[in-house]
């Protein structure tokens, strides 16, 4: 991810929930400011502009839409932010209800460890390309290291979505070699897993990495090969 820390309002959870936000987003550059109301949120952002919002849905003072209305609104300084809605138990259907009405994402409050990944790809949508081809990972588990071939289902110049069974740890640091279109050496690099995939709304079941460096010049040339396949 980048260096630069974006601003995240959080909306109308509980302070346990905000406590373990505020540490997964400054592990992944994220600072993090908390209003305990939808109200107390929409007095900040009448002046103060935040990248992204994450808001309870219920929220505890006020209708949603309403809270969504407000912030999109022509005046507001966030009518441009990304916002992304956490669903309560049971209340999924209806958060995600609102995607594409004021929201961008819904997500379970039980798929915490997912905010990170899904507010960057709001914040920065690096082009990304349904590619299947095989992937060699050397894989770092805490029990020791295990080697396997796998197949990507989407790549982009931040990272890739691989397809497997196997359920990686979030923050599994592996080496991989990717074989690419139209060139016969490997591009060879290292990644970190930052999500696993949901079975019930993705068509892949596997986990998506953030390549965190390549070999010598294979970023280069990786980006180019890239560039060729989106032609």
């Amino acid at each position: 991810m980048d260096a630069v820390q974006r601003s995240t309002l959080v909306v109308g959870v509980e302070s346990k929930v905000f406590e373990r936000i505020s540490k997964i987003l400054k592990m992944n550059d994220f600072l993090s400011d908390f209003s305990e109301t939808g109200g107390v949120a929409l007095e900040s952002i009448s002046f103060l502009p935040f990248d992204a919002i994450v808001a309870a849905c219920p929220l505890p003072d006020m209708p949603v839409p309403q809270f969504l209305d407000a912030v999109r609104g022509k005046s507001s300084p966030c009518r441009q932010s990304a916002v992304v809605l956490l669903a309560a138990p049971g209340t999924l259907p209806d958060a995600e209800a609102l995607v594409g009405k004021g929201a961008n994402r819904a997500l379970a409050v039980e798929e915490l460890d997912e905010l990170a990944h899904e507010l960057s790809s709001l914040l920065e949508v690096p082009p990304r390309f349904p590619m299947r081809t095989v992937s060699r990972l050397k894989v770092q588990l805490s029990w020791g290291t295990s080697h396997t071939v796998c197949q990507t289902e989407d790549i982009s110049t931040h990272g890739m979505l691989i397809k497997t069974d196997h359920p990686y740890p979030v923050g599994t640091q592996m080496a991989f070699e990717l074989a690419m279109p139209g060139d016969a050496e490997p591009v060879r690099g290292y990644a970190v897993v930052v999500r696993q995939t949901q079975k019930t709304r993705e068509r892949a079941s596997g986990v998506g990495v953030r390549f965190s460096s390549f070999e010598s010049d294979d970023k280069k040339r990786f980006e180019v090969l890239l560039q060729k396949v989106a032609k």
